[in-house]
């Protein structure tokens, strides 16, 4: 075997491979027994089970993270007006096994509470069982030699041109912010903190040199406890922005590339201070993950042949990410709270939490449908001011249209968030809650195909030649390929074209075909 006239031009080709898609379940129980200085339970609000990702790693195959989950019940005393908050963090590790292995991984951890119930065994002991889900997903990059082009042995090539990710970095950094707040003037003196919240507002993301430049605002929202000069108690909300900017180092990055950039809160502590001033002490934590791609073009070989001899080919399928398209859309839910326990005489606050998002492709509709619930919550008072907390899941549905002309398979990571939520009262009884979702993430396209990985011509395994023809005769129809008939008969399609006075490869109507014999 010989293929020493044979030349071929090779180029790496970066794929990108899910090497994790999976999800695993983590008990949460705990068996609560109230400090000495809380009083006595008497109806349970609200049990509110929130995990975080604290930290994860790759190492021997695995993927192991540290998770926190948060226990937080909202609760009234007997004959008291007044709305106590306890509080339990858990700690828990985790591993998945990797499914191969790959370069420069990119780990997505999204962890969401399945259920949770609390049951009070006493005036002073609470009984809590829940279940968090943990999805994990891990995509790294393989490199793939091709082949582009080939000279020598009548070698006939045909070719493709592809676009592809000629790099992929990745990064992630985790942020601590610690910052003073201050209650405005007109607030009530903080007592028991009931509820945080932080949702990220990126601004602009930069790429300068080795450099990954994110700015943005951490809105955080409080619900605290309170009593008013009046000796009444209540609750009182405050909203605080603050403003981040973060430097992440990102060797080979720079303005060429293109980044996709998710920024979300692992954390958010506010510990009023001592001393009454109305100052608060803000402690927020913020995972970064980056993943930025330079998108380049070549031709590659998609099928070759000789005709002189016998031709071998490696080939390998491919999916090549040859473009993403950032997702930016918004959609309204909206839903009735009905108190029974009397007329709603005050909100103290309301707010909305997505659970159960998926997303699936519709042929029919050409269209990704991004599906879910949104729980709309309202802490506030009935007309003898006991407090109460109303609850209600609606489901929701949004279209995505897929973009016209699209060129190969079409995926969706869809990232969602309430970016707003409002209320009115509608009667005594009823109020009527809005939640406005934020669609963000990204659809991405992979052009999907075969390619040729590697090339030999045998050169001791020549074709047989028929040295009485010139010519011969094809029927062929409009479906026909002149690649293929041209493969059929070893010859080149240069060759039909100039033979039958044709100015494309595509066979316009059925008809008599003169193939050129190459001898």
């Amino acid at each position: 075997m010989n293929t020493m006239d044979l030349k071929l031009n090779r180029e790496m080709l970066s794929m990108t491979r899910t090497i994790l898609d999976a999800s695993c379940e983590q008990a949460v129980e705990k068996d609560f027994l109230l400090p000495d200085y809380y009083p006595d339970i008497f109806r349970v609000l609200k049990c509110v089970i929130t995990p975080t990702v604290q930290s994860h790693s790759i190492n021997g195959g695995k993927l192991s993270f540290d998770m926190a989950v948060l226990i937080r019940v909202l609760y009234i005393s007997q004959n008291d007006k007044r709305i106590n908050c306890i509080e339990q963090k858990m700690n828990y590790t985790k591993s998945f096994d990797l499914q191969g292995d790959c370069g420069d991984p990119m780990i997505w951890l999204t962890p969401k509470c399945d259920y949770v119930n609390c049951r009070v065994v006493n005036q002073r002991r609470l009984d809590i069982r829940g279940a968090v889900t943990i999805h994990a997903n891990v995509t790294g990059e393989v490199t793939v030699p091709i082949v582009t082009d080939a000279f020598g042995c009548g070698i006939q090539l045909k070719k493709a041109a592809v676009t592809y990710p000629a790099k992929r970095l990745t990064a992630a950094k985790r942020i601590t912010l610690i910052e003073e707040l201050q209650l405005s003037a007109a607030k009530a003196p903080v007592g028991t903190i009931l509820r945080t919240d932080c949702r990220i507002i990126p601004q602009e993301h930069k790429m300068i040199a080795g450099k990954l430049v994110t700015k943005g605002d951490a809105e955080i929202m409080m619900l605290y406890s309170c009593v008013t000069t009046d000796g009444e108690e209540t609750a009182e909300t405050m909203r605080f922005t603050l403003p981040f900017s973060q430097i992440i180092d990102i060797d080979g990055i720079d303005y060429t590339f293109t980044a996709y950039v998710r920024i979300t809160p692992a954390g958010c502590d506010i510990i009023p201070k001592s001393d009454d001033s109305g100052t608060l002490e803000c402690e927020l934590v913020l995972l970064v993950n980056c993943v930025a791609k330079k998108i380049s073009t070549c031709e590659i070989v998609t099928d070759a042949y000789s005709t002189c001899f016998e031709c071998e080919a490696e080939r390998c399928e491919s999916k090549l990410d040859s473009e993403s398209i950032k997702l930016s859309d918004s959609h309204s839910v909206t839903a009735k709270l009905s108190c029974q326990e009397g007329e709603i005489r005050c909100v103290h606050d309301s707010w909305a939490t997505l659970s159960n998002v998926t997303s699936r492709l519709d042929d029919e509709k050409k269209a990704f449908i991004i599906s879910g619930s949104v729980t709309f919550c309202i802490i506030g008072r009935n007309e003898d001011g006991t407090p109460l907390y109303l609850e209600n899941d609606s489901p929701f549905e949004h279209e995505i249209p897929i973009p016209e002309n699209v060129n190969g398979e079409i995926s969706i990571s869809p990232d969602l968030c309430i970016e707003n939520c409002t209320y009115y009262l509608a009667d005594e009884t009823t109020a009527e809650l809005k939640a406005d979702i934020k669609i963000g993430g990204e659809m991405t396209i992979q052009q999907t195909g075969t390619m040729i990985s590697e090339l030999r011509v045998l050169t001791d395994k020549p074709k047989e030649k028929n040295d009485k023809y010139a010519l011969k005769i094809c029927y062929c129809n409009e479906s026909d390929d002149i690649w293929e008939i041209a493969k059929k008969y070893s010859t080149s399609i240069t060759a039909i074209l100039e033979e039958n006075e044709l100015t494309d490869d595509k066979i316009s109507k059925q008809g008599m075909l003169l193939i050129p014999l190459m001898n």
